[in-house]
């Protein structure tokens, strides 16, 4: 992997995918609307929106996926064999108005979401929870807000400590005011964005974070982090400094990267 993680440019297809499409929809529509397929055939992931990219499935039979570089290709990075329920996004894939994902694909990007605690698919936790109290799946993806993690799983060519050293060197030339307050003894910088940006410590599962600087329960922050050798990922979750600190970063974390080892054929 190459280029900041924070940062990392792609086609129109993924700028359609950062949107908050329940906010800037008909804007989104109007400007992209020649480069994102027609919505109405498009899979709905609740709190992450409707979009073609996308896969909502309730299907827990495992597909496998390799893991390719786009420079070295396949080298020696695992394969992913996990269930259709666990994956929202695959770089590359059919669209989800094609119908599920095949059983056999390669990628440099896959997304897979879960509830935390449990580690059950995403897709599967919401459907149970909105059938158990009645609930539209929207609604019940809401108030699940707090368990949702998302993992976007990518390849690196880097050591891991080379890729983590790429990581915070990043993190000062987006953000290279340094604030004067910090959480927790974790370095606080800002940009010229409306982001916060931290500096994980040896000690650290994150790498660096980056969050809103306004803090509000429902905002999610972006955690760069390793999975193993060659694996390497951009989890997203609710703001650690309203849910329990650093501790409570590191503790989601690792649990993160222990549901992503259960589907990496090497962990």
């Amino acid at each position: 992997m190459s280029g900041n993680p924070l940062k990392r440019a792609g086609t129109m297809k993924r700028v359609c995918r950062r949107m908050d499409l329940a906010l800037v929809a008909a804007v989104a529509l109007r400007v992209l609307g020649g480069f994102c397929v027609d919505l109405a055939h498009a899979d709905e992931v609740p709190n992450l929106g409707r979009a073609d990219y996308l896969h909502f499935l309730l299907d827990m039979t495992p597909i496998r996926i390799s893991l390719v570089n786009d420079v070295v290709g396949k080298a020696n990075f695992p394969d992913l064999v996990v269930p259709r329920a666990y994956v929202v996004f695959v770089n590359r894939a059919p669209h989800s108005g094609q119908g599920p994902l095949p059983p056999q694909l390669s990628s440099n990007e896959v997304e897979l979401v879960f509830a935390d605690g449990s580690g059950e698919a995403w897709s599967v936790a919401v459907a149970e929870r909105a059938r158990r109290d009645g609930l539209d799946r929207t609604t019940a993806g809401q108030r699940m807000r707090t368990e949702q993690t998302s993992v976007q799983i990518s390849p690196s060519t880097k050591p891991n400590e080379a890729y983590a050293a790429d990581v915070r060197a990043n993190v000062t030339r987006s953000a290279p005011n340094r604030q004067a307050d910090s959480f927790e003894g974790l370095a606080h910088y800002r940009g010229v964005s409306s982001f916060s940006y931290y500096v994980g410590g040896s000690d650290d599962e994150f790498f660096s974070a980056r969050c809103q600087g306004t803090l509000n329960p429902v905002f999610q922050c972006n955690y760069t982090m390793s999975i193993t050798e060659g694996v390497v990922a951009f989890a997203t979750f609710v703001d650690f400094r309203l849910y329990g600190g650093r501790a409570y970063a590191n503790r989601r974390l690792r649990f993160a990267r222990e549901v992503a080892c259960r589907y990496l054929t090497r962990c």
